[in-house]
């Protein structure tokens, strides 16, 4: 009353549901006091507001629990182990901390699609968090726990003879270790707030959900409230000081017209809440699925969905029971894809498991989710992680949906389509419905850079005069279309190790863009020929792993940042953070991704093709084994993955024949992210593992439980015939690593080129 002279009443609901829930804290049940009810009608007389005459029910949940705090983003998949709720990631803070019923504050996920996944298994094993405390929205995470709830806790089984209580059929077929309210409470508190609770790293955190139903239009419905453990810090207001208010996102308002409003310049779309344009009604499945879409939705605020071009899975690949389940659920549904669909990866090869070594269980449990998947008619003959490489890779400017973070990156970065960086589960059910929400990445202006890389100076000062020292060519404009410069400048450099720049900048890269949209400069310095499609594929795959925007734009080699007046247009409209990538970021990422360095340089799997390998890897691959004539060193392995559609033109070519030859074997259907066991990997667990991939070298120590190596395609040949990682560089690292030449000594470039340039 004392300040009525400020516009208070536009929150009069919020004040007296704080005020409520403070009472509630007092002894345990909440009041409507009347005499409040009466100050803050008064106050809002001359407002539409909702009325507080309106019957309403509320319902409060207080939980206090251990708190765990990171500022890094992890990614669920390959980051926590969804048996046991054990961080896995061997690059992350938390490694070896257990998540289960504990309060996680972290920024946001990061990295892989399939963190959906881990997410659904963990909630079904009873293994997952008990809150997410997010700095940043993250839908990937959401998607889990809302397919939990739509497909396993919900009741979506319309057969009115099937009286279950509210469970659906597919839990009658799992034995569950959990229930409804194993689903996490997941709210985003800003960078503000979470900044605040990281510093204050309380043990708990205290944090009261209410729901009011019949409350109006008004969305204040859905709060959550946080409160820390801590009585004396001054970060947060102590004394255990209620620090925000915030919404459940699992639990956001439908944010959709009550009909499927598609964005079609065609007039194509039809109401999956009603009867289809079509003379059919929409299928369980369709229904199910538009469901779960608009949820997600809400999340993000979409007002409308548009329709897409084509689609590509992630979720076929085996997690755990549940993933299965969900896909048997939309078929038995009668769940039927609208657009082309491919499928990524999956857990083992389909045909020629059992040769591999496969355990009859697992190629069961594998099999059964691509065929499921098949069924809902997606195509039989991809099952790869580099769609890209197919024939029906998208084009600019196209809406697609793809799951799978190194195809996500690729597809808008390097083709310059358009999709977010969609949830596994989520993938399947726009492609049965045929559309996605407006928003993110499918926005125009949501594509613009949100904070510069430069690399110009390392590249520069590092890259550029090695390359230039060992006699690379160094045209750095086309003069046409002169495809033997191209050819030769891609030959020298993975001859002579360069092409692990580009996988250990991605990674670098990604760390540094901080959720956001990165312009990287820099690239364009390099020789013709350098930056090639297999770079720019090993450079988004490692970006994929550390960032978790969708999208980077490199100044004259994407499509959407060529010229130098698109470049100066980003760049003076640009408002954001600038970092430099300096040669201590570098040689930092090199040492992380080269973890498995140690006593013994001695390696006993290469493993090549993650991503799947292209027909010019191939050809690479051949040429660095015709070096010389040395065979394969009779310990270790070669074993390279790489998709159906890719050794079908390697066969045609002779190459697949002739490295089989040296001894590498290959792989279909599958990725080394899914190659977990022996014996495909070392039964040793003191092995090591050399890969040429960033993404494989950053999940593969916690996935394997092996030493992996980091190097080049070169470093990789040379072992394969050695059997151990050859030393060489120019600066240690320590406990038996080197960097690779191109990270030795800094030079002038300038003074460089003119020396060079006397001396011929």
């Amino acid at each position: 009353e004392k300040n009525k002279h400020l516009s208070i009443h536009p929150l009069h609901d919020r004040f007296r549901r704080t005020i409520e829930v403070l009472l509630g804290m007092i002894d345990g049940t909440l009041h409507h006091h009347s005499e409040l009810n009466t100050i803050l009608e008064k106050h809002a007389a001359t407002k539409t507001m909702p009325s507080t005459s309106t019957k309403q029910t509320t319902t409060t949940t207080k939980i206090t629990r251990p708190a765990l705090y990171s500022t890094t983003g992890i990614s669920f998949w390959g980051g926590i182990d969804p048996l046991t709720g054990t961080v896995i990631d061997q690059t992350h803070p938390l490694v070896n901390q257990c998540i289960t019923n504990k309060i996680l504050c972290i920024p946001s996920g990061r990295g892989s699609c399939t963190g959906s996944q881990v997410m659904l298994e963990l909630i079904l094993n009873g293994k997952g968090p008990r809150a997410l405390v997010l700095r940043d929205v993250d839908s990937i995470l959401c998607t889990g726990a809302i397919v939990a709830e739509e497909f396993f806790f919900g009741d979506y089984d319309n057969d009115d003879d099937d009286d279950d209580g509210g469970e659906c059929q597919t839990s009658q077929k799992m034995t569950l270790s959990s229930s409804s309210s194993s689903v996490p409470i997941i709210c985003a508190v800003g960078e503000e707030v979470f900044m605040r609770l990281v510093q204050d790293s309380s043990d708990s955190l205290t944090i009261i959900k209410t729901t009011e139903e019949g409350a109006g239009e008004d969305d204040y419905d859905n709060n959550i409230y946080i409160q820390s453990s801590s009585s004396s810090s001054s970060s947060i207001g102590g004394n255990g000081e209620m620090i925000t208010i915030t919404k459940d996102l699992l639990k956001l308002k439908d944010t959709l017209p009550e009909s499927r409003s598609v964005n079609d310049d065609n007039g194509v779309g039809d109401d999956l809440k009603s009867p289809s344009s079509s003379s059919s009604l929409p299928s369980e499945a369709e229904l199910l699925a538009m469901r779960t879409i608009r949820r997600v939705a809400s999340i993000s605020g979409a007002k409308e969905l548009i329709p897409i071009t084509s689609a590509h899975i992630d979720a076929v690949t085996y997690i755990g029971p549940g993933g299965l389940e969900f896909a048997q659920r939309l078929v038995e549904l009668g769940g039927k894809v609208k657009v082309k669909t491919t499928l990524n990866s999956q857990s083992c090869d389909r045909r020629r498991w059992k040769e591999l070594g496969v355990t009859a269980s697992l190629a069961r449990n594998a099999n059964s989710v691509g065929d499921a998947y098949l069924e809902l008619g997606c195509e039989g003959t991809s099952f790869t992680c580099a769609p890209y490489l197919l024939p029906s890779r998208p084009k600019k400017g196209e809406n697609i949906i793809w799951g799978e973070s190194n195809a996500v990156v690729y597809s808008n970065s390097v083709i310059g389509a358009r999709t977010e960086k969609y949830a596994d589960y989520f993938d399947i059910c726009a492609a049965i419905v045929g559309c996605v929400p407006n928003v993110g990445v499918h926005v125009e202006e949501n594509r613009a850079p949100t904070i510069v890389i430069d690399a110009t100076e390392l590249i520069q000062d590092h890259l550029l005069p090695s390359f230039l020292m060992r006699g690379g060519n160094t045209t750095t404009k086309s003069t046409g279309n002169d495809d033997t410069t191209t050819t030769t400048t891609r030959t020298f450099m993975f001859q002579h190790g360069f092409d692990s720049f580009f996988p250990a900048m991605g990674w670098t890269c990604g760390n540094l863009s901080e959720g956001g949209i990165p312009l990287i400069l820099g690239f364009d310095c390099l020789p013709v020929g350098t930056v090639s499609d297999d770079n720019l594929k090993a450079f988004c795959a490692a970006f994929g792993t550390t960032g978790s925007a969708p999208l980077f734009h490199m100044a004259n080699i994407t499509p959407e940042a060529m010229g130098d007046d698109r470049i100066s247009e980003m760049l003076l409209s640009f408002d954001g953070r600038r970092v430099e990538v300096t040669k201590k970021d570098l040689c930092e990422s090199y040492k992380t991704l080269d973890s498995g360095r140690g006593d013994s340089d001695d390696i006993a799997l290469v493993a090549l093709g993650n991503p799947h390998l292209s027909v010019e890897e191939l050809v690479i691959l051949s040429k660095l084994i015709d070096n010389d004539d040395r065979s394969k060193h009779e310990t270790v392995r070669v074993i390279a993955t790489l998709g159906r559609h890719i050794q079908s033109k390697g066969d045609e070519l002779g190459l697949t024949q002739k490295l089989e030859s040296f001894g590498v074997q290959f792989i279909n259907d599958t990725c080394w992210c899914m190659l977990l066991e022996p014996p495909i990997i070392p039964s040793n667990p003191k092995s090591a593992i050399l890969t040429n991939s960033g993404k494989y070298a950053h999940y593969g120590p916690g996935l394997t439980n092996r030493r992996v190596r980091f190097g080049s395609m070169y470093d990789c040949v040379e072992a394969a015939k050695s059997g151990r990682v050859e030393s060489g560089a120019n600066e240690s690292i320590g406990s038996g690593g080197s960097l690779p030449q191109w990270l030795g000594r800094s030079f002038s470039t300038r003074r460089l080129v003119r020396s060079i340039k006397y001396i011929k």
